[in-house]
Protein backbone atom coordinates (compact mmCIF):
# COMPACT_ATOMS: atom_id res chain seq x y z
CA UNK A 1 0.00 0.00 0.00
CA UNK A 2 1.40 3.41 -1.01
CA UNK A 3 2.45 5.86 1.72
CA UNK A 4 2.42 8.78 -0.70
CA UNK A 5 0.60 11.79 0.78
CA UNK A 6 -2.85 12.59 -0.57
CA UNK A 7 -2.67 15.97 -2.35
CA UNK A 8 -4.88 18.81 -1.20
CA UNK A 9 -6.13 21.14 -3.92
CA UNK A 10 -8.12 24.36 -3.80
CA UNK A 11 -10.94 25.80 -5.83
CA UNK A 12 -8.64 28.50 -7.20
CA UNK A 13 -6.14 25.87 -8.39
CA UNK A 14 -8.87 24.02 -10.27
CA UNK A 15 -10.19 27.25 -11.81
CA UNK A 16 -6.67 28.22 -12.91
CA UNK A 17 -6.17 24.81 -14.52
CA UNK A 18 -9.45 25.16 -16.41
CA UNK A 19 -8.45 28.57 -17.70
CA UNK A 20 -5.13 27.07 -18.77
CA UNK A 21 -7.05 24.59 -20.92
CA UNK A 22 -8.89 27.41 -22.68
CA UNK A 23 -12.08 27.55 -20.61
CA UNK A 24 -12.66 31.30 -20.67
CA UNK A 25 -15.11 33.76 -19.11
CA UNK A 26 -18.29 34.05 -21.10
CA UNK A 27 -17.95 30.54 -22.53
CA UNK A 28 -20.04 27.40 -22.34
CA UNK A 29 -18.94 24.06 -20.89
CA UNK A 30 -20.32 20.78 -19.62
CA UNK A 31 -18.44 19.13 -16.76
CA UNK A 32 -18.28 15.42 -15.92
CA UNK A 33 -16.58 14.83 -12.61
CA UNK A 34 -15.14 12.65 -9.88
CA UNK A 35 -14.50 14.39 -6.57
CA UNK A 36 -12.26 11.67 -5.14
CA UNK A 37 -10.00 11.75 -8.20
CA UNK A 38 -8.40 15.01 -7.01
CA UNK A 39 -7.23 13.56 -3.72
CA UNK A 40 -8.58 16.07 -1.21
CA UNK A 41 -10.36 19.28 -2.19
CA UNK A 42 -10.62 22.09 0.33
CA UNK A 43 -14.34 22.77 0.57
CA UNK A 44 -15.31 19.50 -1.10
CA UNK A 45 -17.80 19.27 -3.95
CA UNK A 46 -19.00 22.86 -3.50
CA UNK A 47 -15.45 24.09 -4.10
CA UNK A 48 -15.26 22.28 -7.43
CA UNK A 49 -18.58 23.81 -8.46
CA UNK A 50 -17.19 27.23 -7.53
CA UNK A 51 -14.10 26.56 -9.66
CA UNK A 52 -16.21 25.75 -12.71
CA UNK A 53 -18.32 28.87 -12.23
CA UNK A 54 -15.24 31.01 -11.64
CA UNK A 55 -13.52 29.76 -14.79
CA UNK A 56 -16.51 30.69 -16.95
CA UNK A 57 -17.40 33.86 -15.06
CA UNK A 58 -20.84 35.43 -14.59
CA UNK A 59 -21.31 35.72 -18.36
CA UNK A 60 -20.59 32.03 -18.95
CA UNK A 61 -22.79 28.96 -18.64
CA UNK A 62 -21.94 25.77 -16.74
CA UNK A 63 -23.82 22.54 -17.41
CA UNK A 64 -23.58 19.13 -15.75
CA UNK A 65 -25.43 15.82 -16.00
CA UNK A 66 -27.82 15.04 -13.16
CA UNK A 67 -28.89 11.61 -14.37
CA UNK A 68 -30.69 9.04 -12.25
CA UNK A 69 -30.24 6.13 -14.73
CA UNK A 70 -33.35 4.61 -13.17
CA UNK A 71 -31.39 3.79 -10.01
CA UNK A 72 -33.62 3.48 -6.96
CA UNK A 73 -31.34 5.52 -4.67
CA UNK A 74 -32.09 8.64 -6.73
CA UNK A 75 -35.78 8.60 -5.80
CA UNK A 76 -37.79 9.29 -2.68
CA UNK A 77 -40.15 6.34 -3.08
CA UNK A 78 -40.22 2.83 -4.46
CA UNK A 79 -42.31 4.04 -7.39
CA UNK A 80 -39.22 5.85 -8.77
CA UNK A 81 -41.20 8.83 -10.06
CA UNK A 82 -38.98 11.50 -11.59
CA UNK A 83 -39.52 14.87 -9.92
CA UNK A 84 -37.37 17.71 -11.24
CA UNK A 85 -37.11 19.20 -7.74
CA UNK A 86 -36.42 16.07 -5.70
CA UNK A 87 -34.89 13.28 -7.80
CA UNK A 88 -31.19 13.13 -6.98
CA UNK A 89 -28.24 12.90 -9.34
CA UNK A 90 -26.22 9.68 -9.32
CA UNK A 91 -23.39 11.28 -11.30
CA UNK A 92 -21.34 12.08 -8.21
CA UNK A 93 -21.15 14.58 -5.36
CA UNK A 94 -20.15 17.51 -7.57
CA UNK A 95 -23.22 17.21 -9.78
CA UNK A 96 -25.50 16.85 -6.78
CA UNK A 97 -23.98 19.95 -5.15
CA UNK A 98 -24.53 21.83 -8.40
CA UNK A 99 -28.13 20.58 -8.69
CA UNK A 100 -28.92 22.03 -5.26
CA UNK A 101 -27.34 25.41 -5.98
CA UNK A 102 -29.62 28.47 -6.12
CA UNK A 103 -30.38 29.65 -9.61
CA UNK A 104 -29.62 26.35 -11.35
CA UNK A 105 -32.08 25.22 -14.03
CA UNK A 106 -32.83 21.54 -14.63
CA UNK A 107 -34.28 19.82 -17.66
CA UNK A 108 -37.27 17.52 -17.24
CA UNK A 109 -36.40 14.06 -18.46
CA UNK A 110 -37.20 10.67 -16.87
CA UNK A 111 -33.61 9.38 -16.65
CA UNK A 112 -31.13 11.87 -18.16
CA UNK A 113 -31.89 15.41 -16.97
CA UNK A 114 -29.23 18.14 -17.14
CA UNK A 115 -28.56 21.05 -14.80
CA UNK A 116 -27.19 24.40 -15.91
CA UNK A 117 -26.36 27.83 -14.52
CA UNK A 118 -25.77 31.02 -16.46
CA UNK A 119 -27.26 33.06 -19.30
CA UNK A 120 -27.97 30.01 -21.51
CA UNK A 121 -29.24 27.77 -18.72
CA UNK A 122 -32.96 28.17 -19.33
CA UNK A 123 -32.61 27.71 -23.09
CA UNK A 124 -30.38 24.66 -22.72
CA UNK A 125 -32.68 22.85 -20.32
CA UNK A 126 -36.08 23.53 -21.88
CA UNK A 127 -38.11 21.10 -24.02
CA UNK A 128 -36.18 17.94 -23.07
CA UNK A 129 -39.12 15.82 -21.88
CA UNK A 130 -40.39 14.65 -25.27
CA UNK A 131 -37.00 14.31 -26.98
CA UNK A 132 -34.59 11.40 -27.18
CA UNK A 133 -32.10 11.56 -24.28
CA UNK A 134 -29.27 12.78 -26.51
CA UNK A 135 -31.23 14.34 -29.35
CA UNK A 136 -29.56 17.16 -31.29
CA UNK A 137 -32.13 19.42 -29.59
CA UNK A 138 -31.39 18.05 -26.09
CA UNK A 139 -29.37 20.16 -23.63
CA UNK A 140 -26.17 18.38 -24.64
CA UNK A 141 -27.02 18.53 -28.33
CA UNK A 142 -27.54 22.29 -28.04
CA UNK A 143 -24.25 22.73 -26.20
CA UNK A 144 -22.38 20.80 -28.87
CA UNK A 145 -24.07 22.80 -31.64
CA UNK A 146 -22.70 25.97 -30.02
CA UNK A 147 -19.24 24.33 -29.92
CA UNK A 148 -19.22 24.36 -26.13
CA UNK A 149 -16.53 22.57 -24.17
CA UNK A 150 -16.76 19.08 -22.70
CA UNK A 151 -14.56 18.78 -19.61
CA UNK A 152 -13.74 15.53 -17.83
CA UNK A 153 -12.70 16.28 -14.24
CA UNK A 154 -10.85 13.14 -13.22
CA UNK A 155 -13.44 10.69 -14.51
CA UNK A 156 -11.97 9.73 -17.88
CA UNK A 157 -13.63 9.37 -21.25
CA UNK A 158 -15.90 6.53 -20.12
CA UNK A 159 -18.15 9.26 -18.70
CA UNK A 160 -18.34 11.11 -22.04
CA UNK A 161 -21.98 11.40 -23.10
CA UNK A 162 -21.36 13.72 -26.06
CA UNK A 163 -20.63 10.69 -28.24
CA UNK A 164 -24.24 9.60 -27.65
CA UNK A 165 -25.41 12.73 -29.47
CA UNK A 166 -23.50 11.52 -32.53
CA UNK A 167 -24.97 8.03 -32.10
CA UNK A 168 -28.48 9.46 -31.85
CA UNK A 169 -28.03 11.59 -34.97
CA UNK A 170 -26.65 8.58 -36.83
CA UNK A 171 -29.52 6.39 -35.59
CA UNK A 172 -27.49 3.54 -34.13
CA UNK A 173 -29.49 0.27 -33.93
CA UNK A 174 -28.08 -0.63 -30.49
CA UNK A 175 -30.00 2.02 -28.54
CA UNK A 176 -33.78 1.85 -28.25
CA UNK A 177 -34.95 5.45 -28.27
CA UNK A 178 -38.08 6.27 -26.24
CA UNK A 179 -38.95 2.62 -25.61
CA UNK A 180 -38.82 2.59 -21.80
CA UNK A 181 -41.89 4.07 -20.01
CA UNK A 182 -41.19 6.07 -16.85
CA UNK A 183 -43.43 8.12 -14.52
CA UNK A 184 -42.75 11.86 -14.32
CA UNK A 185 -44.31 14.37 -11.93
CA UNK A 186 -44.97 17.73 -13.58
CA UNK A 187 -45.00 21.01 -11.69
CA UNK A 188 -46.69 23.18 -10.59
CA UNK A 189 -49.92 21.19 -11.09
CA UNK A 190 -48.39 18.01 -9.59
CA UNK A 191 -49.66 16.00 -12.56
CA UNK A 192 -48.30 12.48 -13.01
CA UNK A 193 -47.62 11.46 -16.61
CA UNK A 194 -45.86 8.62 -18.39
CA UNK A 195 -42.82 9.70 -20.38
CA UNK A 196 -40.38 7.53 -22.30
CA UNK A 197 -36.65 7.10 -22.01
CA UNK A 198 -33.93 5.05 -23.63
CA UNK A 199 -33.45 1.28 -23.61
CA UNK A 200 -29.69 0.76 -23.49
CA UNK A 201 -27.68 -1.72 -25.52
CA UNK A 202 -27.21 -5.35 -24.47
CA UNK A 203 -23.50 -5.45 -25.31
CA UNK A 204 -20.38 -3.35 -25.57
CA UNK A 205 -19.95 -0.61 -28.16
CA UNK A 206 -16.86 -1.34 -30.31
CA UNK A 207 -15.60 2.25 -30.22
CA UNK A 208 -16.57 3.59 -26.80
CA UNK A 209 -14.47 5.09 -25.48
CA UNK A 210 -10.80 4.49 -26.24
CA UNK A 211 -11.12 4.83 -30.01
CA UNK A 212 -12.98 8.09 -29.54
CA UNK A 213 -10.25 9.44 -27.27
CA UNK A 214 -7.51 8.24 -29.64
CA UNK A 215 -9.16 10.03 -32.54
CA UNK A 216 -9.50 13.32 -30.67
CA UNK A 217 -5.87 13.10 -29.52
CA UNK A 218 -4.62 12.26 -33.03
CA UNK A 219 -6.40 15.31 -34.40
CA UNK A 220 -4.95 17.60 -31.75
CA UNK A 221 -8.41 18.30 -30.36
CA UNK A 222 -7.84 17.00 -26.83
CA UNK A 223 -6.32 19.26 -24.17
CA UNK A 224 -5.11 17.84 -20.88
CA UNK A 225 -3.69 18.84 -17.52
CA UNK A 226 -3.58 17.58 -13.93
CA UNK A 227 -4.72 18.98 -10.60
CA UNK A 228 -3.75 16.87 -7.63
CA UNK A 229 -4.27 13.29 -8.77
CA UNK A 230 -7.02 14.24 -11.22
CA UNK A 231 -6.47 14.04 -14.96
CA UNK A 232 -8.49 16.81 -16.58
CA UNK A 233 -9.38 16.52 -20.27
CA UNK A 234 -11.13 19.13 -22.38
CA UNK A 235 -12.36 19.11 -25.97
CA UNK A 236 -15.01 20.82 -28.03
CA UNK A 237 -18.44 19.23 -28.26
CA UNK A 238 -18.56 19.72 -32.03
CA UNK A 239 -15.24 17.88 -32.43
CA UNK A 240 -16.58 14.98 -30.38
CA UNK A 241 -19.72 14.80 -32.55
CA UNK A 242 -17.63 14.76 -35.73
CA UNK A 243 -15.37 12.01 -34.37
CA UNK A 244 -18.35 10.04 -33.10
CA UNK A 245 -20.11 10.21 -36.44
CA UNK A 246 -16.99 8.97 -38.21
CA UNK A 247 -16.77 6.02 -35.81
CA UNK A 248 -20.47 5.25 -36.29
CA UNK A 249 -19.98 5.15 -40.06
CA UNK A 250 -17.07 2.74 -39.77
CA UNK A 251 -18.37 0.44 -37.02
CA UNK A 252 -22.17 0.46 -36.81
CA UNK A 253 -23.13 -1.16 -40.15
CA UNK A 254 -21.63 -4.51 -39.11
CA UNK A 255 -22.10 -4.34 -35.33
CA UNK A 256 -24.49 -7.01 -33.95
CA UNK A 257 -25.25 -5.25 -30.63
CA UNK A 258 -28.92 -4.40 -30.09
CA UNK A 259 -31.06 -2.88 -27.29
CA UNK A 260 -31.76 -4.81 -24.12
CA UNK A 261 -35.09 -6.55 -23.81
CA UNK A 262 -37.42 -4.87 -21.34
CA UNK A 263 -38.82 -7.16 -18.60
CA UNK A 264 -42.36 -6.74 -19.96
CA UNK A 265 -41.21 -6.83 -23.60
Amino acid sequence: MSDAPVPTVTSSEIAAALRGLGIEPGGLAQFHSSLKSFGRVEGGAEAVVEACLEALGPGGTVMMPSFNHGQREAFDSDRCIFDVRKTRSVNGAITEAFRNRAGVKRSIHPSHPYVAHGPLAEWLTRDHLYLDCFDARSPLGKLCALNGWIVMLGCGMTACTAVHVAQTIYGVPCIGQRQNPWPVRLQPANDLITAYTVTWRDGKCPFEFQKLEDLLVARGQMRETRVGHARIQAFRGADCIAAGMELCLSHCPTCPVRPQKLPNG
